[in-house]
């Protein structure tokens, strides 16, 4: 009975002893992950809580996050403190502790990303709590793994930061007519349709044939409103007054398919310029739609589909 008193003894001080020269005073938690996307726009979707909800548990479909501001990952719950440059303040609370993290950016290649998620838990002086709070930092990173995974596959994706898939590709279409207008507010639906019935209608004249949907730009620039309609058509015409004939550069385009209305078309738009600025690419000309849903026929706005095409050097 004594000689195991000794070895029970003798076991604890080796715990102990371990505790001490093993697990140090602040335990340092980390994980890293690297992503092939843009450093932008990885900070736009880290510093969003409204992106949150969609990235969060983004490779578990059947759970999403459970309130507006507060996330939970297992026994974790998780909240966005503040965002700064390339980086993110998170709280992680786990039954009555919370630790402050920190997620932070960093640039590898034009296209590629590195994202490391760090905190510290404090171990204590008491041997047995030490080796609690060891377990409990374990338990902590993989937590943290799982959720910096699902951000991976989230920003890895373009439709899921631009909410569009963006595609590069040329155009078909080589000969254009064209009328601008310009608007002290923008134009509406039938104001539009007024100048492609214009380039239809001398088309026809022209025996030219439609060869796709009308295309449209519009510039806005101190309240007014630079509106460019052009008909894509078979072959080449005369132009006549504010009729204008154009020859296309097929080239290389930006592209995306958008389905809503006027606000969802603007923000696509906006979306593509992010794209633009996170990729470094740069515009050769003036980004255009092409109206393929014929919005006089189709009134329902949310069924209206539009291809925006921005040229690309």
């Amino acid at each position: 009975m004594k000689k195991l008193l000794l070895i029970l003894t003798a076991l604890l001080l080796v715990v102990i002893i371990s505790a001490y020269i093993f697990i140090p005073s602040n335990l340092e938690i980390s994980d890293v992950a690297t992503a092939k996307t843009t450093m932008n726009g990885t900070y736009r979707t880290m510093s969003s809580k409204a992106y949150w909800q969609k990235w969060w548990n983004y490779n578990n479909s059947e759970k999403k996050a459970d309130q507006d501001t507060t996330f939970i990952n297992g026994d974790y719950t998780y909240n966005l403190i503040e965002a700064s440059i390339n980086s993110a303040l998170v709280s992680l609370k786990h039954n009555n502790d919370t630790i402050h993290s920190k997620i932070s950016l960093v640039q590898l290649n034009a296209d590629s990303i590195g994202m490391m998620w760090q905190c510290q838990l404090p171990a204590t002086a008491n041997p047995f709590i030490r080796i609690q709070r060891y377990f409990n930092a374990v338990s902590i990173k993989k937590n943290i793994e799982q959720v910096l995974e699902n951000l991976k596959l989230f920003v890895e994706k373009d439709e899921n930061i631009y909410g569009m898939k963006i595609l590069k590709a040329s155009i078909k279409d080589s000969f254009l007519i064209s009328e601008k207008k310009l608007f002290k507010q923008p134009p509406t639906t039938n104001e539009v349709y007024a100048l492609v019935n214009d380039l239809k209608e001398y088309a026809t004249k022209n025996n030219c044939i439609q060869t796709n949907a009308p295309m449209l730009n519009i510039l806005s620039d101190s309240g007014e409103y630079r509106v460019m309609v052009a008909l894509p058509v078979d072959k080449k015409v005369a132009p006549l007054s504010a009729i204008s004939w154009i020859k296309m550069v097929k080239g290389n385009y930006m592209i995306a398919h958008v389905q809503g209305g006027p606000g969802t078309v603007q923000n696509a738009l906006q979306q593509m310029q992010n794209y633009f600025g996170d990729y470094n690419k740069t515009s050769m000309a003036i980004s255009f739609q092409y109206l393929v849903t014929d919005r006089v026929k189709e009134r329902d706005t949310t069924k209206w589909i539009t291809e925006i095409y921005a040229p690309v050097l």
